[in-house]
């Protein structure tokens, strides 16, 4: 993603990963002869001398060190464990591992921010193309005509005019003529608020993402729309789904810490279906769908709410994507597909979808989508 390595710094261990870690310290020390009331067992010079380069990477994970495990190889020790003490060391490796496994609000919050900047988009919500962010009591709403104290809230564009009237007023008062400019002189344009948003970010979750490196830039994409939404369109409520043989609503973590293993499906009809009732849940909001793709539907979600697979697509399928989306599109919605490949039947999908009024078609790389995904979150004329 490039820039300092957002996680150089990472949060301490979850506290009952401290605890599994003490749990197989013990272990460990028993196992090498050196805990309490322990006596030196089968273990060799060289297995003694690997146990005890672990003792010292779980004392310092214990002590808050997150990252002194990060060079233990964690097969070579469950082996090891497992020939000198049995499988209760497999079961404690399982625990720290359960307890340790994913990253912390802090790191993912900074992963969000290095992949908004990546995406072109200033701290202040400036677009990728010099656009403004738009919404809520930020500064993309239309301008009133008046102005107001600079840092009352948002992210408001200067006004000159109205900062050097009130520098001129302040200086004509008594023992304020030398102080040319005060921080309480500086005035911002009023602006109308706009609408907040109900936005559904639909990410492929397909194996060929990962065989066609796409993977990581769907989920910087993600990381980059959820970190402008928390820090500039709080008001805006963000629904991310992930969809593969079936769709399900993730959480940024979740997302990080997808397994894009082999499984077959592309079930945009399930995710526009889960996208459809965040719409309903908002239904006072102006609504959005964005979904990243790289592929055709391939599934769909059958009457007793199983997934239908079928490869080449099956014309039911397809059918019944294409009523989701139409019924979506009934909500008010705009629908942006962002595709991330070039093929006969993805054009064709494209055709059939792209002549509906409300849907808009944008082709895209992996280098580009994050900035066209927000960028098209930000600018939301139609």
């Amino acid at each position: 993603m490039g820039g300092p390595d957002p996680l150089a710094d990472p949060d301490p261990p979850p506290e009952e990963a401290v605890v599994a870690a003490r749990e197989l310290l013990a272990l460990v020390a028993s196992v090498s002869g050196t805990g309490p009331g322990s006596e030196p067992g089968s273990a060799s010079e060289e297995d003694r001398l690997e146990l005890a380069a672990l003792e010292r990477a779980l004392s310092r994970y214990a002590d808050g060190d997150r990252g002194a495990l990060g060079g233990v190889d964690a097969v070579a020790l469950e082996r090891l464990l497992d020939r000198l003490s049995g499988r209760e060391a497999g079961r404690a490796l399982a625990r720290l591992d359960e307890a340790d496994h994913g990253l912390s609000p802090r790191e993912l919050r900074r992963l969000g921010e290095v992949a908004l900047r990546d995406a072109g988009v200033s701290r202040h919500g400036r677009g990728a193309r010099g656009g403004v962010h738009r919404g809520g009591t930020a500064s993309g709403g239309e301008p009133t005509g008046s102005s107001r104290l600079f840092g009352e809230d948002g992210d408001r564009p200067l006004d000159a005019v109205a900062t050097v009237r009130e520098a001129a007023l302040r200086r004509s008062r008594p023992g304020e003529r030398d102080v040319a400019l005060r921080a309480e002189d500086v005035r911002v344009v009023e602006t109308e608020p706009s609408e907040a948003a109900a936005v559904s970010l639909l990410v492929d979750l397909s194996h060929s993402m990962a065989a066609r490196s796409l993977h990581e830039a769907a989920t910087r994409t993600a990381l980059a729309l959820h970190a402008l939404v928390s820090t500039h369109r709080p008001e805006d409520r963000l629904h991310l789904v992930g969809f593969g043989e079936r769709a399900r609503e993730l959480s940024p973590g979740e997302l990080v810490a997808h397994d894009w293993r082999r499984v077959p499906g592309t079930n945009l009809h399930h995710a526009l279906r889960l996208a459809r009732a965040h719409l309903r849940r908002h239904c006072g909001l102006r609504s959005q769908v964005l979904v990243v793709t790289d592929g055709e539907p391939t599934a769909h979600l059958g009457e007793d709410g199983d997934a239908r697979f079928a490869w080449p697509p099956a014309p039911r399928t397809v059918e019944l994507t294409v009523a989701e989306l139409d019924a979506v599109l009934g909500e008010g919605a705009e629908v942006t597909f962002f595709l991330l490949a070039d093929d006969p039947r993805l054009r064709a999908f494209q055709a059939l979808v792209e002549r509906r009024r409300g849907v808009r078609v944008v082709h895209a790389g992996a280098e580009g989508l994050g900035a066209l995904v927000v960028e098209r979150y930000l600018d939301r004329s139609g």
